[in-house]
């Protein structure tokens, strides 16, 4: 997953689980269409709530 970026348009963030959510480019494919992509904020959390789920999935 990439990191957050400078000048990416945030839309939704997630603290407990270190993510933002950020509005994609218009694709031209899909008439203009503009999605959203989930960019890492915080590495330590992101990971740290990952290991958790791996866990709980076991």
């Amino acid at each position: 997953m990439k990191k957050l970026q400078p000048g990416d348009k945030v839309v939704k963030v997630d603290k407990d689980l270190g993510i933002a959510w950020v509005l994609l480019p218009p694709d031209p494919n899909l008439g203009g269409f503009q999605g959203i992509s989930p960019r890492i904020m915080d590495e330590e959390k992101f990971l740290s709530a990952k290991k958790r789920a791996k866990k709980e999935a076991n």
